[in-house]
């Protein structure tokens, strides 16, 4: 059966050829008068490179919920690419964007660059204003991860964290909606005179989430915001779709693995090392050589793989050779995967397919 799915598959005439579990299914069936099972059209494509690499690879789809117990607890900052604006507006080219998780009270700060000295400057004078968050979340920016920004976060011993967020680009959205339509009043591309009163609107607005203004939130109110704010609902089980220790790739469009390619998934492959029950689920991955990845992922962002016996790996270039004991070998960065695991083989090991 193997034969004809490959056959069948790999086949770009074939009506089968090339697309999903259920059509390349159909097309056995029609063609040897027997259907195969459903699981086991999906094991064999698990094990083709043509189909993992190249699988749907979901963008929009829900995320864990950032749980945070009070007011100043948590922050996310962000940079807001302005450079589209900046000869009008004073060679500001970014926009420096800090929300409080909890009370949705936000800071924005105008920027002539991303240097890490001068966002440094800029939380700092947000910090000013005497609100000290417990942690701050951004991205893995250079903006943020540099000596000088390092050095404030230990100075006012804020724990510094990265992940993807959606409370920031929220908030992103809402003040640029806001910006775009006072310039369109005007008729006009000059908001930097503006930029403290739309934030100074903003938080001083009925935010829907908490029921209030951001304004508003104090020590004294944020048991009620809380309750607002994280409805508590019957919680149901836990569903995973993978299992620890199954082999899988990663999406290229989850942000540090986006390069531009026109695969969907990585190359290198990872093994789930744990699986969180959260709503949704979301799972700590290590490498090949065991070590821990950052973060955790939710499931459209892995596609499962299997390693057949006789699974190929495709060399990006042959860096080296040598003989050793009588035996040639050659030293190979492997397409796809980090130079860590570059390695000696068996040149008689190498094939042209």
């Amino acid at each position: 059966m193997e034969g004809t799915l490959q056959k069948i598959y790999l086949d770009p005439a074939h009506p089968g050829g090339l697309g999903s579990v259920s059509k390349l299914r159909n097309a056995v069936g029609e063609c040897t008068g027997v259907t195969p099972s459903l699981s086991s059209v999906n094991e064999y494509l698990l094990a083709q490179d043509v189909y993992t690499l190249h699988a749907k690879a979901a963008v929009h789809f829900p995320r864990n919920r950032v749980l945070v117990s009070g007011i100043d607890k948590q922050f996310q900052a962000d940079l807001v690419d302005m450079g589209e604006y900046a000869e009008e507006n004073d060679t500001v080219r970014y926009l420096l964007t800090c929300i409080d998780v909890f009370s949705k009270y936000a800071w924005v700060r105008c920027l002539s660059n991303k240097a890490g000295l001068t966002v440094t400057k800029a939380f700092k004078d947000i910090l000013s204003d005497g609100r000290i968050p417990v942690k701050l979340q951004t991205d893995e920016g250079t903006e943020f991860y540099n000596k000088h920004f390092q050095r404030l976060m230990s100075q006012y011993k804020i724990t510094h964290f990265s992940t993807s967020n959606e409370t920031k680009a929220s908030f992103n959205r809402t003040f640029k909606t806001r910006m775009w339509r006072y310039l369109t009043s005007v008729n006009s591309r000059i908001y930097v005179d503006v930029v403290q009163e739309l934030v100074e609107a903003y938080n001083n607005s009925h935010h829907r989430s908490i029921k209030m203004q951001p304004s508003a939130v104090n020590k004294d109110n944020e048991k009620t915001v809380f309750i607002q704010l994280y409805k508590l609902y019957p919680q149901k089980p836990v569903c995973f779709k993978f299992n620890k220790g199954d082999t899988v790739r990663i999406s290229k469009l989850r942000g540090g693995f986006r390069k531009g390619y026109k695969q969907t998934f990585t190359d290198e492959h990872f093994t789930i090392s744990r699986c969180i029950a959260r709503d949704p689920p979301v799972y700590k991955l290590t490498d090949y050589a065991g070590e821990l990845l950052k973060g955790t992922f939710y499931e459209p962002e892995l596609q499962k793989v299997i390693i057949g016996k006789n699974k190929v790996f495709k060399i990006e270039k042959i860096m080296d050779r040598k003989i050793s004991r009588g035996k040639k070998q050659v030293f190979v960065k492997w397409l796809g995967w980090p130079e860590k695991f570059n390695s000696w083989v068996s040149e008689k090991d190498i094939t042209d397919a």
